[in-house]
């Protein structure tokens, strides 16, 4: 029933071509109520594979059998969940009929490839791919086979825009697409889609555009074919400069990953930095909070990636609204000074009047308290500024401090290592090198300026996470009063608000487990489990 609706809401907004401001209100509507209706969409995606993973319990089960089940299951992943998806793939690979039947093997290196691939796993995906002999392989598998080394260089080249190596990648690529277009049958998604993209790398952009739009109406909406054609053509009319196109097949791409539940995308990046162009920032952000969202629960590095490469413009446009949120702020403080002029003025007078009846007294009344709302407004905006910008000037400080005391070592470090190798003491520089003096010493200085920059911001943070914890499982101060604990440090980076355990696990050189342990314990010694973390950041600066 829900799918049904879902397919309905989007052929009707999609039933004519032509891009309206009514179509894309439309669109941007249906997307954000799939967005609203993500958490059941997976439940639906996870309740159908489940279905699938029930074949796998019969013990009865052929080898073979256990073989196409995995495949399925994988297939259902691939585009949902990477760790699922690398999981029965591998179950394929310790198969003995794939060390034994080369196009078995094949099927499964290929799709091994892909999440490996797209993972940011190059040099385990080119392992896998290049274990292939292409020459006892079926015309199916074959294509497959040209298929999926088109996207590991694909990938690659993404990874090595502004390099040397990028056209290296595109010639490769080309030429693999000739192979697929010789091979494919001419009415096939594989002949149209390489062929598009051939021709566009030959500057055939009008040609290509005809090629998938003409191929488009075959495809059923919702599945990944159908999100990659819409976005490819997306990114042909970005490269035409046909901006209305370009918005508008990036939505239909965005919404048909949203219905099929297709995790592993990059539509919704996109689709924010086109917004981010339009001036629409807040939605902007949404968008590529939900990316984000989409790139952490399918595990994909390269998309972590790409998203992350957002957040310095996100950052420096939060910046500038910053900055003119705080001029709107001086011009209101001083009509609000003004109108206080005003309303003592009014209150002078209207004292006055009280001689003549109280029935002034309450309007009086009224206004005193409007004033009361006004200042106090004032004064939280002021509290926030002031906090906002003290924060902001102990990080920056520290961090040139620091950043310049790490300039100095590193230059001593390479002098040492430079006169070393002019002597010839070749012991002595490996075990220079060997050496992890340096590291924890950087590390022991990274430490030290965090936890000093912390406890200047917030003096009291450790009597206050105290509070929180129960009488007999409150955490000792530590005896140096500028240093904080590990645990102290994982909740100072809950504080400010790095809450992915992996995050913390790089910033406090530890294993996720570890971390993953340590905020276990904290909860279980809190007086309220459920709300610690929220607590924390709750507390407040100086």
């Amino acid at each position: 029933m829900y799918s049904r609706f879902l397919l309905s809401l989007f052929f009707l907004v999609c039933a004519h071509l032509s891009v309206g401001a009514q179509q894309f209100e439309n669109l941007y509507y249906t997307l954000d109520s799939l967005i609203d209706k993500h958490e059941q969409i997976n439940l639906e995606k996870e309740k159908s594979i489940k279905d699938i993973q029930r074949g796998l319990s019969n013990l009865s089960l052929s080898e073979e059998q256990e073989f196409d089940l995995n495949i399925k299951l994988y297939d259902e992943y691939e585009a949902f969940r990477f760790d699922s998806a690398y999981y029965y793939i591998s179950r394929n690979l310790e198969m003995n009929c794939t060390k034994t039947d080369m196009n078995k093997y094949a099927v499964t290196a290929i799709r091994m490839a892909h999440v490996l691939s797209v993972s940011g796993l190059f040099d385990r995906a080119g392992n896998m791919l290049e274990k292939i002999d292409e020459s006892k392989l079926t015309d199916e598998n074959k294509l497959k086979y040209y298929t999926q080394l088109i996207e590991y260089n694909l990938y690659k080249s993404e990874m090595s825009q502004n390099t040397p190596y990028f056209g290296d990648y595109l010639n490769v690529i080309q030429e693999l697409r000739k192979k697929v277009i010789d091979m494919a049958p001419k009415d096939s998604y594989d002949y149209v889609f390489h062929k598009a993209t051939y021709i566009v790398q030959e500057n055939d952009y009008d040609g290509g555009v005809e090629l998938l739009e003409g191929y488009l109406p075959k495809l059923k909406k919702g599945t990944r074919d159908y999100s990659v054609v819409t976005s490819t053509l997306a990114f042909f009319y970005q490269m035409k400069k046909d901006t209305g196109k370009w918005e508008y097949y990036t939505l239909l791409s965005a919404i048909s990953d949203e219905m099929g539940a297709i995790r592993e995308n990059s539509s919704l990046r996109v689709l924010a930095e086109i917004l981010i162009e339009k001036g629409r920032n807040d939605e902007a952000y949404d968008y590529l909070f939900q990316a984000i969202s989409d790139a952490r629960y399918y595990g994909s590095r390269l998309r972590s990636m790409q998203v992350g490469r957002m957040a310095p413009q996100i950052m420096q446009i939060y910046d500038q609204e910053r900055k003119d949120t705080q001029k709107r702020t001086y011009i209101l403080l001083a009509i609000i000074s003004l109108i206080t002029l005003i309303l003592i003025a009014i209150i002078i007078y209207t004292l006055n009047l009280i001689k003549k009846g109280k029935r002034y007294a309450s309007e009086i009344h009224s206004m005193n308290k409007i004033l009361s709302e006004q200042n106090q407004e004032i004064k939280s905006i002021n509290e926030q500024m002031r906090e906002s910008n003290y924060i902001k000037d102990e990080y920056i400080g520290r961090f040139l401090r620091l950043s310049s005391s790490f300039i100095d070592k590193f230059e001593e470090y390479k002098k040492d290592l430079n006169r070393l190798a002019k002597d010839k003491k070749l012991a002595d520089l490996y075990e220079m090198l060997k050496s992890q003096k340096y590291s924890q010493y950087y590390s022991q200085q990274f430490y030290e300026n965090f936890d000093k920059a912390f406890l200047n911001i917030y003096p009291n943070f450790i009597d206050e996470v105290n509070e929180l914890l129960l009488e007999d499982k409150k955490l000792e101060v530590p005896k140096t009063q500028d240093r904080l604990t590990t645990e102290l440090r994982i909740l100072s980076l809950i504080r400010l608000d790095i809450s992915d355990n992996q995050t913390i696990a790089s910033i406090l050189r530890s294993s996720i487990t570890t971390i993953y342990t340590y905020r276990s314990k904290l909860k279980s010694r809190a007086i309220d489990k459920d709300k610690f973390e929220d607590d924390i950041r709750n507390i407040a600066s100086f």
